[in-house]
């Protein structure tokens, strides 16, 4: 990322920002990049695999059941995907499970604002498709990180809960939680207001 922000001609320093997977490479970037990034954002996210343990609890107690099956139908081919296209598949499948209410306005006000190309790296998706989303564990990085954090948790997070968040925020040395409480994973499209003054706060604070 520092190759990056030098590439586009980015001074003075930049902030990252990670969601759900992204939250990895962020987290693994700033401890491995001490300087590098003034701040960064997770948006939610883990440091390790180990904060999953609840998502299968949290499926089996969905409704309706269809919808179950078709979250279930969605990881387990996540492990065979070979093409963009059936990537894109794919990753619509376990939408619903990430909204606080699968059936409600903010998924369908979401896929509309996002409709369009998009491109998915299959591999990618294998890869965290694999048990223990490939045995990422970073909670022994989080004390090397020496600039500020912001990590996001939505209180109804069923894959990323806020409980773990606040673990991750405890670890860091220099952290701040913000827990949406009406939000689940995405947090950015369930409370769009709320999200944006969070980052924009915390972006202040670091360029100030």
């Amino acid at each position: 990322m520092s190759d990056l922000a030098a590439s586009l001609g980015v001074r003075g320093g930049y902030a990252t920002l990670g969601h759900s997977s992204g939250a990895f490479v962020v987290v693994q970037h700033a401890g491995g990049h001490p300087g590098g990034p003034r701040g960064t954002v997770v948006s939610p996210g883990l440091a390790a695999a180990r904060g999953l343990g609840g998502a299968g609890r949290q499926l089996a107690a969905l409704e309706p059941a269809g919808l179950r099956a078709q979250v279930r139908v969605s990881w387990a081919r996540e492990r065979q995907v070979g093409t963009a296209d059936e990537a894109a598949a794919v990753l619509a499948g376990p939408w619903p499970f990430h909204f606080r209410e699968p059936a409600g306005a903010a998924l369908p006000e979401y896929l509309r604002r996002t409709a369009g190309p998009a491109r998915y790296a299959p591999d990618v998706i294998r890869r965290f498709a694999a048990p223990q989303y490939g045995g990422i564990d970073l909670e022994h990085r989080l004390g090397e990180v020496r600039h500020p954090v912001l990590v996001l948790a939505g209180r109804h997070d069923r894959v990323c809960p806020a409980g773990a968040a606040q673990d991750m925020a405890d670890r860091l040395p220099d952290a701040a939680l913000v827990v949406f409480e009406n939000s689940a994973r995405m947090t950015f499209a369930e409370e769009p207001d709320s999200y944006r003054a969070a980052v924009r706060g915390f972006l202040g604070q670091i360029t100030g």
